[in-house]
């Protein structure tokens, strides 16, 4: 491996990831080169939230910059061949009167930023998805440009990265920690690592569930933290055997219950023959200190993937059979089951744009799979232009109050 450079136009800290891998991409395509790539592990990561994502994509948003780095995503991902376009639904469950106006509310919302979701009856709803029990549900929302990335938004990641080393732009380091982000005169200057040190004229910070521990080094406080996200799989299934599909029925969300499900396709390909069950904790998030996120040679499986119980889950569970029985009917792989780690922020959207007190630093952080090609694309755009083609103000870190 080439040695540390001292010195480098930009310096990209969390390179492994769809989040850095889109960052370099679009810098590249916006003309920059001389950018120097550092990841605490391998490239594409397989230590960070990316390496387990389940790689879903909807385009639904109450906010239209969202809505834009879904849709910019979503049709990256397409125009790579990295997308199966699936649709997918959201139900409100009968007597959930709340959950059908936030629907409804969904629906409004992107007519106005331009998606094409809209109300299904429970009887579509069950003609697209014949997992569903149709008498528990009053009626669905409808995405027809959802989908699913595939192989992996790690895969994606990992040829993004080649393809900027290939054209000469980016040169990367794995295994290489930043142990500090060197700021003179309110700037920052370069990033520390136990390689050595590298001077760079920015540094963009793209570190995840780490990104508040990196940032803390140069006095600048996230209001972001690494949280647990139940991801339970049920198997062997085979009734889509013969299909050859990576997944076969639309993404299906009950966000009343918080959950979702989704097929893992055919059993002969490479992750099929499952049902991949998730869950987010509304009420009691298990949030982690980003301080006490394994090493890798101390994980059991990855840092960002934390040991899971079933009684961790089991009230939203069986909510979730009464939507989809055949839950119940299949085995818990519980070898495969985990928590995986996230980074999530106090008002749950992303931190993208010029850090608050030290100039230099840029900030692409708390990401989704569903926004990372976008979100790299806004943060490239601000970068290179000093504009981009959407208000950020929703997540730029100047207009975001700090954590104290």
């Amino acid at each position: 491996m080439a040695a540390l450079p001292e010195k480098a136009r930009v310096v990209i800290i969390g390179q492994g990831g769809i989040v850095g891998a889109s960052v370099a991409h679009h810098l590249v395509e916006a003309g920059w080169d001389d950018i120097v790539g550092l990841e605490k592990s391998a490239i594409p990561t397989d230590i960070g939230s990316t390496s387990h994502a389940s790689d879903f994509c909807y385009m639904t948003s109450h906010d239209k910059l969202t809505v834009f780095t879904s849709t910019y995503s979503r049709e990256f991902y397409k125009s790579r061949g990295n997308f199966i376009e699936i649709g997918g639904m959201e139900v409100a469950r009968k007597g959930d009167d709340a959950q059908v106006q936030e629907l409804l509310r969904k629906v409004a919302s992107g007519k106005a930023f331009g998606t094409n979701a809209h109300m299904i009856t429970a009887a579509e709803a069950k003609e697209r998805f014949p997992l569903l029990e149709e008498d528990t549900i009053e009626c669905a929302m409808w995405d027809p440009d959802a989908g699913l990335v595939t192989p992996r938004s790690q895969s994606v990641a990992g040829d993004l990265v080649d393809e900027a080393v290939a054209a000469g732009k980016l040169t990367v380091f794995p295994y290489t920690s930043a142990e500090e982000i060197i700021v003179e005169n309110g700037r920052a200057v370069g990033v520390k690592t136990a390689k050595g040190t590298i001077m760079a004229d920015y540094v963009v910070l793209c570190a995840g569930i780490w990104g508040s521990l990196v940032s803390e080094t140069a006095k600048v406080k996230l209001p972001l933290m690494p949280v647990e996200h139940p991801l339970l799989f049920f198997g062997p299934w085979d009734a889509l055997e013969g299909t050859g599909k990576d997944i076969v029925y639309p993404l299906f969300r009950d966000q009343g219950n918080s959950a979702y499900v989704r097929d893992t396709g055919d059993p002969t390909t490479p992750e099929g023959g499952l049902l991949e069950w998730g869950y987010y904790e509304p009420f009691e998030p298990r949030i982690v200190e980003a301080s006490a996120i394994s090493e890798p040679e101390d994980a059991r499986m990855s840092p960002s993937m934390n040991d899971l119980t079933l009684d961790q889950v089991i009230e939203a569970f069986e909510r979730s059979v009464e939507l989809t029985p055949v839950l119940a009917d299949l085995p818990w792989e519980e070898r495969r089951s985990f928590n995986g780690l996230l980074s999530v922020t106090t008002d749950g959207g992303s931190i993208i744009g010029e850090a608050p007190d030290v100039r230099g630093l840029w900030l692409c952080e708390a990401v989704w799979v569903k926004d990372g090609p976008g979100a790299g694309k806004l943060l490239a755009d601000w970068m290179t232009k000093g504009r981009t083609e959407m208000d950020p103000h929703g997540v730029d870190p100047l207009a975001i109050t700090p954590c104290s």
